[in-house]
């Protein structure tokens, strides 16, 4: 069916918005606690900059070549080392993404008493995956009118709460290197550009528009988390949330007399939470499916290995900061800004402002690796 250029453009859009916003921003202000307000929303502004400059560098490049897919594109690109540096980026970002998520959700199930739970949703993303895939499309769209909605409730409710802190005068500019990886990990959404382009007709001009558009919505959403954040819990209150690996918004008991606002900040964690597990799942399932199609036996594994994840996660519920900085500084970092930049490189497309935008990434990606030395 043909659409209207508008309908596609929307569609591209709101493709690059969702796959950027997820769980990983429930972790935001736990992990920019020591730096203060201002410097972790200009470092989220600068992260915001540097993604949106290697997606588009990307798109240019796809739009150029016209290949099949991201792996067929490094692989002319940057040999096999380039195609096989994506690959297995790709898949250990989506594990990784896997084992915070359900980590998460076990931190929150937990918080009600009914940590088994996370259980019997393992049983029924298996079966969704093996038998009924299109259930989770379904669930998808339920859990994301929950999410919506929470997320509404309590943004009008923490702006109108008198009990907020005084988070304007903090400032500690040397500890914000250390938490760009997870701002990164918030504004992953490269492996759908080339969805995009082909569906944009390969129009550079829209294609910049929409992914600009299509980041700008995360960025103010992730500003918003911040802002929330900073102004209810106090370093100590996300300290301990860092400690027990629990997203922001299960802390709310102290700060709303109403146990509806209470709820709410655990149902608004457990939407964003499991719509980005389905997510994940969900494509995961399709890339594994596609690689393992001539292998019977190994293809029809691949729902245990979606689902593994989860015993990692019950065993360590405290993973969801940790394995979320992994996920972003290590493989979000290779997947979205050192393999699309690093084509740019060669003379024949070299600037200095590719080579300062390559710069960035590896700093970003030996950061996470010192982060990663010192736990």
């Amino acid at each position: 069916m043909n659409h209207h250029p508008f309908y596609r453009f929307l569609n591209a859009i709101f493709l690059v918005a969702g796959m950027s916003i997820g769980a990983s921003e429930l972790g935001l202000p736990v992990a920019l606690r020591y730096c203060g307000y201002l410097p972790a929303v200009v470092g989220m502004v600068g992260i915001y900059i540097c993604m949106l400059a290697s997606g588009i560098l990307l798109a240019r490049l796809f739009v150029a070549e016209r290949q099949r897919d991201l792996p067929a594109l490094f692989q002319q690109q940057l040999g096999t080392i380039g195609a096989t540096l994506f690959n297995v980026s790709y898949f250990s970002l989506a594990f990784c993404l896997l084992v915070a998520y359900w980590s998460g959700l076990q931190s929150i199930l937990n918080n009600f008493g009914i940590g088994l739970t996370i259980f019997a949703i393992g049983v029924l993303i298996y079966y969704c995956l093996r038998y009924n895939f299109k259930l989770l499309y379904s669930l998808n769209n339920i859990l994301s009118i929950g999410l919506v909605s929470s997320f509404i409730v309590l943004v009008t409710a923490s702006f109108r709460t008198a009990n907020s802190l005084e988070f304007w005068d903090r400032a500690y500019w040397l500890q914000l290197p250390q938490s760009l990886p997870l701002i990164l990990c918030s504004f992953g959404y490269h492996q759908v550009i080339p969805m995009v382009c082909k569906q944009l007709n390969y129009n550079t001009l829209v294609i910049n528009w929409a992914l600009l558009i299509g980041t700008f919505l995360p960025l103010i959403f992730n500003i918003i988390i911040l802002t929330i954040g900073f102004r209810l819990f106090s370093v100590e209150e996300l300290s301990e949330a860092a400690r027990l690996g629990l997203p922001i918004f299960v802390l709310l008991k102290e700060h709303f007399n109403s146990n509806f606002f209470v709820h709410t900040g655990q149902g608004f964690s457990f939407f964003a939470i499991v719509t980005s597990l389905l997510g994940v799942s969900m494509a995961m399932h399709g890339a594994l499916n596609d690689i393992l199609s001539k292998k019977k036996v190994l293809r029809q594994s691949t729902e245990l290995l979606i689902i593994l994840p989860l015993f990692i996660a019950v065993m360590n519920p405290k993973l969801f900061f940790i394995v979320l900085g992994i996920a972003g500084g290590i493989f979000g970092n290779l997947m979205a800004g050192l393999l699309p930049v690093t084509p740019f490189l060669k003379a024949s497309y070299f600037r200095l402002r590719y080579l300062l935008l390559w710069l960035i990434f590896i700093i970003i990606f030996i950061l996470e690796c010192i982060n990663l030395y010192h736990l």
